[in-house]
């Protein structure tokens, strides 16, 4: 399992990115299988990730951006989704898996706001 850290910033810097307890506020993390269920993942609420812009973050193993907004799910629109990414993504049904979409769409009212949106994937320890 790879754990993947949703950052929005106000500014495009290391500066933040470094500050494990900043980071730790502002992030939502979502744990799933791989890179490419990480690009499915994004692509369902309708963004595009590229690796470009940072480097030399601690403990990370990559970085994305996310470009556009993310789309929020309405409570009707959630039960939908989440079928959908199942068959999608292969995941296993779960209340953890359910949880992270629901905690994850919620996150999306801030991180939308925000003037980047990064994805870190964190490193394994």
């Amino acid at each position: 399992m790879i754990q993947f850290s949703f950052i929005p910033l106000k500014k495009l810097t290391t500066d933040v990115l470094n500050s494990l307890e900043t980071r730790y506020e502002l992030e939502e993390v979502v744990t799933l299988d791989s890179v490419k269920q990480l690009h499915l993942f994004v692509s369902c609420f309708g963004g595009t990730t590229n690796g470009e812009g940072l480097k030399d973050v601690i403990d990370v193993d990559a970085i994305w951006r996310i470009s556009g907004k993310l789309k929020p799910l309405s409570e009707s629109e959630l039960d939908r989704f989440y079928q959908h990414w199942l068959v999608t993504s292969k995941r296993e049904n779960n209340i953890d898996e359910f949880c992270q979409i629901v905690s994850f769409n919620s996150f999306l009212l801030v991180f939308n706001k925000a003037k980047f949106k990064v994805v870190l994937q964190n490193s394994a320890q």
